[in-house]
């Protein structure tokens, strides 16, 4: 992990395929107007290539991460952890279209001192991932609620969770 080389920025990746519905949730996000007046982020999008996510977040000082989920909990259910801190429940990637997942590249990332000093999630329990461009209702709602504790969140450097 890398120290002392933080700025004021906040990094922000979503993650996903907007052409693969709910997969598309952290586009839908880090596009959102709201989240786009945020003075202090630098957003980026990923669809899932781990080595670029890796490469994008190692001299970083906070980033967070968003992205769909596939564990078999309610879809709509929203998730928040601080991956340097909180162990990743092992049944919360079940199912990935992403050719290294975020779990693979923390345990790389840490190998290799790559690490940017905090690492925050917020992710979504999706209901449907065919090929399509719109999220489904549910997990939409929820991505609605989510761009709010992100706003917040980011604006305050704060990543508390949510109070949903």
């Amino acid at each position: 992990m890398k120290h002392g080389l933080s700025s004021s920025k906040i990094l922000l990746i979503g993650i996903g395929n907007e052409f693969r519905e709910d997969d598309g949730l952290g586009l839908y996000i880090c596009r959102h107007d709201k989240i786009g007046r945020l003075q202090n982020l630098v957003i980026k999008e990923n669809s899932g290539d781990g080595m670029t996510m890796m490469d994008a977040w190692k001299d970083e000082g906070t980033v967070v991460l968003i992205d769909a989920v596939r564990s078999g909990r309610a879809a709509g259910t929203i998730f928040h952890f601080d991956l340097l801190k909180d162990p990743l429940p092992p049944d919360l990637f079940n199912i990935s279209t992403h050719n290294i997942g975020i779990p693979d590249c923390i345990i790389l990332s840490e190998k290799l001192g790559l690490l940017p000093e905090k690492l925050i999630f917020y992710g979504v329990e999706g209901k449907n991932f065919g090929h399509g461009k719109k999220l489904s209702p549910v997990v939409k709602t929820a991505a609605d609620i989510l761009i709010d504790q992100i706003f917040a969140d980011c604006e305050s450097g704060n990543f508390r969770g949510l109070k949903v």
